[in-house]
């Protein structure tokens, strides 16, 4: 005892946890009595707090020192109840315990289902006045265990709250089970379906020899009911004894078994004397082939030492099994009781979640549309820079074709007369200077085009680093959202998939838009190349016509006039192509104002969408805040309804006893009065 005293004290103060005076005192007590062997721990009527109950269950796994435990009136909780237990569930020593009057409902249940399932010693349990009943699922935890349990013999089940489904989950377990000898379960409310079960089950079970099935509730509505039910508390008392005659039977049979075999070894012993001379002479016989077994027995020695180490092993590793079936049954009980919170509070919060959802999927959709709408535009204006882009350079093109045609026809003219090169110079100078104000026009044009792309593009990085900012900071509140609320992370992690694959959908659809731009841009080049074609053509002709212009000598002047007119028209064609470029520069500085208004006005929408996201998000955390309150709110009011049912039940067994009492106050008048009758007849 002193032993268990020290554990006890060291188990304290490791959990950091005041010892229970109480429980101190009685293990004191204990320990002073002059009884050896194992004893009794007796801690009735004495209110066991949870941390208690944590040390007792470490102390009680390896005691040796008890082989009776007694909580009744104990006022455990279902948390404490279940550590007390859990230690018990590999405890060896243990051969009775009494759980009496501690109102252990589902997760008591589930905890002594655990402990029949996983202890191997205990014979006798007693669960009278419970409501073990009250919860079917825990129940049937307890019907399984006790019909794995292979060494309990009585078990009392009074006052439990056990209907005619429970009772039907005890018929269950009776068919499994093959050493349970007694079972009461009287005060319940088993009924004439639960009654028939447990009669079913007997035709299967043939080691139960006592069953108390009274006072349970039998509807006496109709006279057949009652006579049904007396039919089978009949049928259920002829089973039992059966069983009981059987099991008589079978101890008869082995006694005479016992007498069979200890007059066959008689037998045995005195042939074995007639036969010992024989067995010396063969002794004497065997003693040189002893000399060449030795050596074949050293070696099986040897091999039975290895295996024996292997045995040693094995039986390590199964009682290391053992204890991690024991830490996975507590792992699954805690999984379960957390997955009940879950369901709980996923319920609590189901309302007010999928409509935030709702409003931030909405939200979320139309952020996505209108940076999908900018990338649209922002896509536009490059195509349209790039179209510009080839359409300057066709010009220039042209304008280096017509320069070269230009230069030929001047070599021509060159060779026929020096006037003509005088007039073709001063042409050409006047050429070159229109020539040097279009490039210069054209590179003014092409810095403003440049400046404004330039423009553009910066204001649409700012508006893309302001809206990936923006799109940062709504990650991080997300991320401080999903821990505020971590017990709904597993949706949060599925809507979070579906809006990967959505924004994966709109990554391809706008890489099939590109692609398509991008065979446009093709075909568009293809088009430009076919026109190339066709300029080079005509270049060939003009130049073909050139070789012409040089073999007809005597139509030169005729044919310089005609030049003359050829370059005016060339040159009112050069004045018209630059009226157009300028046109179209002025047309790309309105289209790019246009699209500068609009990217304003997306930028309008987008702060207006944030403010309605800050917005759902404050509801939200308004939203959490109440429902942490009202959570509050709740589990105190549990505590006090708790508190109310303890009270109720302590008035009722108090009410009990009373009746209890004026029932055997009722009884003695009663008798008294008969006996006073009687002696004054006499």
């Amino acid at each position: 005892m002193d032993e268990f005293r020290r554990l006890y004290l060291q188990l304290c103060k490791d959990h950091d946890t005041e010892p229970q005076e109480s429980v101190l005192q009685q293990v004191k007590e204990l320990g002073s009595s002059p009884k050896h062997g194992p004893s009794r721990l007796d801690l009735s009527t004495i209110s066991l707090h949870v941390d208690t109950c944590a040390v007792l269950g470490k102390a009680l796994s390896t005691d040796r020192s008890f082989s009776e435990i007694r909580l009744a009136d104990c006022m455990l909780n279902e948390e404490g109840a279940k550590l007390l237990l859990h230690g018990l569930c590999s405890n060896t020593m243990v051969k009775n315990l009494d759980l009496k009057g501690n109102n252990l409902r589902g997760v008591g249940a589930e905890s002594i289902g655990k402990l029949l399932k996983f202890n191997k010693s205990l014979r006798s349990v007693c669960l009278e006045w419970n409501s073990l009943g009250m919860f079917a699922s825990s129940f049937t935890i307890l019907c399984e265990g006790l019909g794995a349990n292979r060494t309990l013999q009585v078990l009392d089940l009074r006052n439990n709250q056990i209907t005619h489904d429970e009772a039907a989950e005890i018929a269950a377990a009776l068919r499994k089970n093959e050493t349970l000898r007694t079972l009461d379960l009287r005060w319940n409310n088993v009924g004439i379906v639960g009654g028939r079960e447990l009669l079913s089950s007997l035709q299967q079970n043939k080691t139960l020899t006592k069953m108390e099935l009274s006072g349970n509730n039998v509807p006496a509505d109709t006279i057949k009911a009652i006579g049904k039910n007396n039919i089978q508390t009949e049928q259920i008392e002829q089973a039992l004894s059966t069983n009981a005659d059987r099991i008589l039977m079978t101890s008869e049979y082995q006694d005479r078994t016992r007498m069979l075999t200890s007059e066959i070894d008689s037998i045995k012993k005195d042939r074995s004397m007639q036969v010992s001379d024989l067995l010396d002479r063969i002794d004497q016989q065997n003693e040189n082939m002893s000399k060449t077994q030795r050596s074949s027995a050293h070696k099986i020695g040897r091999l039975q030492e290895a295996l024996e180490e292997r045995k040693s092993s094995f039986n390590f590793l199964a009682a290391k099994l053992k204890m991690t079936e024991a830490a996975q049954a507590l792992a699954e009980q805690k999984s379960h009781d957390l997955g009940e919170l879950l369901t709980k509070s996923r319920q609590e919060n189901n309302q007010s979640q999928v409509h935030h959802q709702a409003e931030l999927m909405k939200e979320k959709e139309d952020r996505n549309a209108s940076e999908a709408k900018m990338r649209k535009d922002l896509a536009g204006v490059h195509d349209r820079n790039l179209q510009l882009e080839t359409k300057v350079d066709e010009l220039e093109r042209r304008n280096r074709a017509l320069q070269d045609q230009v230069f030929e026809l001047k070599e021509t003219v060159a060779h026929l007369n020096a006037q003509i090169k005088v007039t073709n110079t001063q042409s050409d100078e006047r050429q070159q200077r229109e020539q040097q104000k279009h490039k210069d026009a054209m590179k003014d044009a092409e810095h403003l085009r440049q400046q404004e792309v330039s423009r553009v593009r910066l204001e649409a990085e700012e508006t893309e680093r302001v809206l990936k900012e923006r799109i940062q900071k709504m990650e991080m509140r997300r991320m401080e959202l999903e821990e505020d609320i971590s017990r709904h992370k597993s949706s949060l992690v599925s809507e979070k998939s579906k809006y990967e694959e959505q924004l994966q959908q709109a990554k391809t659809r706008i890489k099939h838009e590109q692609q398509q731009r991008v065979s446009q841009l093709e075909e568009r080049l293809r088009m430009e190349q076919m026109s190339k074609e066709e300029l080079q053509n005509h270049s060939d002709h003009q130049s073909s016509q050139v070789t012409e212009l040089q073999t007809k000598h005597t139509g030169a002047v005729m044919e310089i006039e005609g030049l003359k007119r050829k370059m005016e028209e060339i040159n009112q064609e050069l004045a018209g192509k630059n009226a157009e470029k300028m046109t179209a520069v002025e047309k790309v500085r309105l289209e790019l104002n246009q699209q500068a208004s609009k990217l304003e006005a997306e930028k309008l929408a987008n702060t207006e969408l944030n403010e309605r996201l800050e917005k759902v998000e404050k509801q939200l955390r308004d939203q959490n805040h109440r429902h942490r309150e009202e959570r509050r709110d709740l589990e105190t009011e549990v505590t006090s309804l708790r508190e109310q049912v303890r009270m109720k039940d302590a008035e009722i067994n108090r009410i009990r006893d009373d009746e209890v009492q004026r029932a055997r106050m009722l009884q003695s008048a009663i008798n008294n009065y008969v006996g006073g009758a009687t002696g004054g007849r006499s």
